[in-house]
């Protein structure tokens, strides 16, 4: 008898997908032409229609001083993060860092398109570019080229908002970038008892229910949204987006939501798999665990484990190796002085985790892997090969 494992299968299909998406990038440079064309089609033709596409306004801040009905309530302030050298970047000096002040707005009369980071359109008909993000950049956003958009429904009450960009299918832009902004909602009236509703985009992972319950966002009031929705609301509540650098009061206040449990015991040292990852997984991964082993390192698979289980090991945790993913987010609960190794390619690297544990005041390394020359596409998500000497040098000082 065959027993079939939704879950597997559809792990395997979406992971299919992640190693071939690249096939597809030559497309995306037909992406742009194309909306433009589509832009000035609507332009021409669309006051036919009775559509006229909005304007854009680059600052919801800028834009709230000219308009008095929009509340705003600075709950932030501005903090520098300074920055130790870059692992690859060496002659290049990147000295400080300034993480925006986090507000929160409250808009009436918003119409709201859930594609993406979201549309914020308001009622004389301007998009608020800072909380309508777009990777082509807020001037190439879809809402100026779509000929037809999802027909507004009508939400009554005060709704917050977090659709987050990435947020739905990713647990380091969850975990990094949309629960902060529902941090800052819960900030700014102490609770969630004065919102009739909170719009989110996810995907039904186990991790988004227990951090949404930690946060004691009552589950009646939860809303997941996508870009097939899109509403008239009367009173909108937005907590602003900072892309730019990991803010420390986003690792402050992730660490008190997950209150890891800390204990007195011998402080673990972990290694995390990608085993099960569909890009960037460690080719010599069974060769270089035997060595890890020797040195006293658990193999784990971050996946595996609860969003509390993963809190507690990395805030108990004297030393992580990892190859660059999504698990490394998880080093926002480390004690201050943790260890941690990012095992990455050069062109694979991203700044992501060098910043985060700079915030957080962890020692942090890389440990440069090369590419496999079976990998097909881009060598940024190309799997790994860890040098055994490279690997021996590291665990001799750890």
């Amino acid at each position: 008898m065959i027993v079939f494992n939704p879950r597997a299968i559809t792990m395997q299909v979406r992971n299919f997908v992640r190693r071939h998406k690249w096939r597809l990038r030559p497309l995306r440079r037909l992406v742009l032409p194309a909306r433009s064309m589509k832009r000035a089609a609507l332009e021409s033709i669309g006051a036919f229609w009775g559509r006229i596409p909005p304007r854009l306004e680059l600052s919801t801040l800028d834009y709230a001083s000219e308009h008095t009905e929009i509340s705003v309530l600075e709950i932030r302030c501005a903090e520098v993060v300074r920055l130790p050298p870059h692992p690859f970047r060496t002659h290049t000096s990147f000295g400080e860092l300034k993480a925006a002040p986090a507000f929160v707005f409250e808009i009436p009369n918003v119409n709201f398109w859930a594609h993406y980071g979201g549309a914020v359109v308001t009622a004389d008909n301007a998009l608020l570019a800072d909380l309508s993000p777009e990777v082509w950049g807020p001037a190439n956003h879809p809402i100026f080229s779509r000929w037809h958009l999802p027909e507004s429904e009508l939400l009554n009450g005060r709704i917050a908002i977090a659709v987050t960009p990435e947020a739905g299918a990713n647990y380091y832009h969850w975990l990094l970038d949309l629960l902060p902004r529902v941090l800052l909602l819960k900030h700014a009236t102490q609770n969630f008892s004065n919102y009739d509703t909170l719009l989110l985009n996810g995907s039904g992972a186990n991790y988004e229910r227990e951090t949404l319950t930690a946060l004691e966002v009552p589950p009646e009031k939860i809303r997941f949204v996508d870009s097939h929705d899109r509403f008239q609301i009367a009173s909108a509540v937005f907590p602003s987006l900072d892309n730019n650098v990991v803010a420390p009061w986003k690792v402050h206040g992730l660490h008190q939501l997950a209150s890891p449990v800390q204990s007195n015991q011998h402080r673990r040292r972990l290694y995390l798999s990608r085993a099960r990852a569909a890009v960037r997984r460690i080719a010599n991964e069974k060769e270089i665990s035997e060595a890890l082993r020797q040195h006293d390192f658990e193999i784990l698979e971050a996946e595996t484990q609860s969003f509390r289980e993963q809190a507690d090991l990395f805030a108990n945790a004297s030393a992580i190796v990892a190859p660059h993913g999504a698990a490394l987010a998880n080093i926002v609960f480390c004690q201050p002085g943790t260890r941690v190794v990012e095992i990455t390619t050069r062109a694979g690297y991203r700044d992501w985790y060098w910043q985060l544990a700079t915030v957080a005041g962890l020692s942090y390394e890389v440990l440069e892997a090369q590419p496999t020359r079976s990998s097909s596409g881009p060598s940024e998500n190309a799997d790994m090969i860890v040098s055994r000497q490279g690997l021996a040098r590291l665990l001799e000082s750890v």
